[in-house]
């Protein structure tokens, strides 16, 4: 009896075997995962939440462009779902405010959206998309391992 173990698309990259590794890096499509995106909202009706176009890997950076609350104007570092969204004394254009990334799920905890602590009528998300395929998910090459 011959017993085969379930090969990942984590496994199969960190192995790099020449014979199959164009295919895992074709799946995860790598080409978009190492480019980073700007996500511009334009003008949003007011939301503290801001839903990516994609998943995201990470985000690089938040910048609140526009918004009701003029000291939420400014730049944010983005944490996990564990920290609550805090706009620093003197607002964020005087210093770092935090934002919260949510995951999507924790197999594949990639971001969907950020939570900032204020609603925002304009902002910039910076980003890294996830691959295109979960690194977790099997992967069945088209040859031999």
């Amino acid at each position: 009896m011959t017993v085969s173990s379930v090969q990942t698309l984590k496994s199969v990259l960190s192995k790099a075997t020449p014979g199959v590794l164009a295919d895992a890096l074709q799946k995860v499509d790598l080409g978009n995962m190492m480019s980073a995106k700007v996500y511009t909202s334009g003008s949003i009706t007011a939301t503290a939440t801001i839903t990516l176009p994609e998943k995201a890997l990470f985000i690089q950076s938040v910048r609140v462009l526009a918004s009701g609350t003029a000291a939420s104007v400014g730049t944010y570092m983005v944490a996990d779902n564990g920290v609550t969204p805090l706009l620093p004394p003197g607002g964020a254009s005087a210093a770092v405010g935090i934002a919260q990334a949510s995951a999507i799920s924790s197999s594949a905890p990639y971001i969907a959206s950020v939570l900032l602590p204020n609603t925002v009528t304009s902002v910039v998300v910076v980003y890294v998309p996830a691959p295109a395929v979960a690194l977790t998910a099997e992967f069945a090459p088209t040859g031999g391992i």
